[in-house]
């Protein structure tokens, strides 16, 4: 989204922050951290083990279009294993490494603050 769409849309000056809210707004799609999560725990999975893989139900639909996000981004690389039918695995890219681990990161800062709240209480 351009930042003069953003400016019509909400009233902003669309400059500062417009980059990070978007890139918030990507992650914070439903089920973007879990495939971003679970493709970590694997070299490289194709579609049908990636959806077993996650926890709760995913439809095809809904984990191919963030598949198809993550790799626009440069988070995801598809390969075509050239077999029929048709097989494909799906691998984070060194950017979806450093993704991962930085969600991974806050996580545990979150845990870390949540703990230090409940013994201020």
């Amino acid at each position: 989204m351009d930042a003069r769409t953003r400016a019509e849309r909400d009233g902003s000056d669309g400059v500062a922050g417009c980059r990070l809210d978007d890139f918030l707004n990507f992650l914070a799609q439903r089920w973007m951290s879990h495939v971003v999560w679970t493709l970590a725990q694997h070299p490289a999975i194709r579609f049908g083990a990636l959806r077993r893989a996650l926890p709760g139900e995913i439809s095809a639909r809904v984990l191919s279009n963030r598949l198809k996000a993550l790799e626009e981004e440069g988070f995801v690389v598809r390969r075509d294993l050239g077999t029929l039918p048709l097989h494909v695995e799906y691998s984070l890219t060194p950017r979806g490494r450093l993704l991962d681990a930085e969600l991974r990161r806050g996580e545990a800062q979150i845990g870390r603050t949540k703990i230090a709240d409940a013994k201020e209480r």
